[in-house]
């Protein structure tokens, strides 16, 4: 198979241990691997996270063409939807990060292994949790949070096995 539903990914928040991104990726995602991170259980989309270049213009006017170069990077914002559930120790450590301006490691796991024994892909990075927003809705509605998470750092990416 060559796509993967959803369904199955998890999301983590791990502690302010920090991580130096100046060696290879391989002993980056080492020292990731070592921090302590929490399930956020009840997680309903963890929205979208990557690299993409600032778009950076030129005009000349010799040929009035736009030239267009890659800026820096920058790996977006994230916007977590949990199902509010105040006995979730993840769900508590964002909540908590939200107060803090230092970055959290964290980890999302992707239902993909490549075989019945196999291991899903990781990805992982640091980011602060901009926001903690509280979504009640009506009647029918699920109460909800959402948390919008800075990320600050390149995503580190463990391929399926």
């Amino acid at each position: 198979m060559t796509v993967n539903a959803a369904g199955g990914s998890k999301f983590y928040i791990g502690t302010t241990l920090a991580i130096n991104e100046e060696q290879s990726d391989s002993a980056v995602i080492a020292e990731f691997a070592t921090d302590t991170y929490k399930l956020v259980n009840e997680a309903e989309d963890i929205g979208e996270f990557g690299d993409e270049a600032e778009e950076i213009t030129f005009t000349a006017l010799r040929d009035g063409r736009v030239r267009k170069f890659k800026g820096p990077k920058n790996a977006g914002t994230m916007n977590v939807v949990v199902g509010s559930d105040p006995t979730d120790t993840g769900e508590d450590a964002l909540v908590a990060a939200e107060d803090s301006n230092l970055d959290f490691n964290f980890k999302v796991e992707l239902n993909d292994p490549t075989s019945l024994s196999g291991t899903p892909s990781v990805h992982y990075f640091r980011g602060k949790v901009m926001s903690k927003r509280l979504q009640v809705g009506n009647a029918s509605n699920v109460v909800r949070r959402q948390f919008n998470v800075g990320v600050n750092s390149k995503v580190y990416e463990v391929n399926p096995t």
